[in-house]
């Protein structure tokens, strides 16, 4: 079956009463028409971007305007770390799947590159990476934070979770080394087989995330967490060159041209 087909078949949790965009107008992107930005606040040596778009599918508009949150983050010489969040109980419901319904066949496997060119930059970023996961993470979501050095997850409400199982569909190789590469083994049957759905403190308790917080902490929590691991600042370089070989497979999978889902 074609990518396109099972891309059609498959639904992530919607919100309801989220007003979307003319698919007429805008064929990309169903994201929540209030508020589309990155905003980046400096908090010292710290960047914080606030991805406010929504449930923060990573449609192109997404990768876009993330893709320059981090030109700027770089721009700032004394930054040694950044921090992303989201906003309202989403963190990243993952991909805009009606948006990329709506693609051709070959745009679609042009976004699916993208986004895992994107995966990889932010693996190896050369500053401290630190998810401040502020509600629901699911699906690519969860890759979003794969992909950064540390985890923060907000502990009275969210779920962390791969629920491909249950939707009919595969992982694509480059996300599946991913997955493996930074998720506990002792996890990977629950999580990845099953599509087990975690609370923070239970994804804590697995070794997914490293630290829960209040929801009205989280943030003070995240930058006080990337000043820690930046300390006072690591060569820019090298963090970068230790990333690339540490997930040296990883990075060289998703730098290769996307392999299709498979339909299970």
């Amino acid at each position: 079956m074609a990518l396109r087909s099972i891309l059609r078949n498959c639904r992530y949790p919607r919100v309801t009463g989220t007003k979307l965009q003319h698919c007429q107008q805008r064929r990309y992107s169903l994201q929540p028409v209030h508020k589309r930005s990155m905003e980046v606040e400096k908090v010292g040596s710290c960047v914080v971007i606030h991805m406010n778009f929504g449930e923060n599918r990573l449609s192109p508009a997404f990768l876009k305007a993330f893709h320059e949150a981090l030109d700027k983050a770089e721009g700032y010489e004394d930054a040694t770390a950044v921090v992303t969040i989201g906003e309202g109980k989403h963190y990243s419901l993952g991909l805009d799947l009606e948006g990329m319904a709506s693609m051709s066949g070959v745009e679609t496997f042009k976004h699916s590159f993208d986004i895992q060119k994107f995966l990889a930059r932010l693996l190896t970023f050369p500053l401290v990476t630190v998810a401040a996961v502020n509600g629901h993470i699911y699906a690519a979501g969860a890759f979003l934070a794969f992909a950064q050095d540390y985890v923060i997850m907000r502990k009275d409400r969210g779920w962390f979770c791969l629920p491909e199982v249950n939707l009919k569909r595969g992982f694509a190789a480059a996300w599946m080394e991913l997955a493996k590469a930074r998720l506990p083994v002792t996890e990977h049957k629950l999580a990845i087989h099953l599509g087990k759905k975690y609370t923070a403190e239970e994804a804590k308790t697995a070794g997914i995330v490293n630290e829960v917080s209040s929801l009205e902490e989280l943030k003070d929590s995240a930058v006080a967490a990337a000043n820690k691991l930046a300390g006072d600042g690591l060569d820019r370089k090298t963090l970068a060159t230790i990333k690339h070989d540490v997930y040296r497979d990883v990075y060289q999978a998703l730098n290769e041209p996307v392999r299709v889902y498979s339909l299970l």
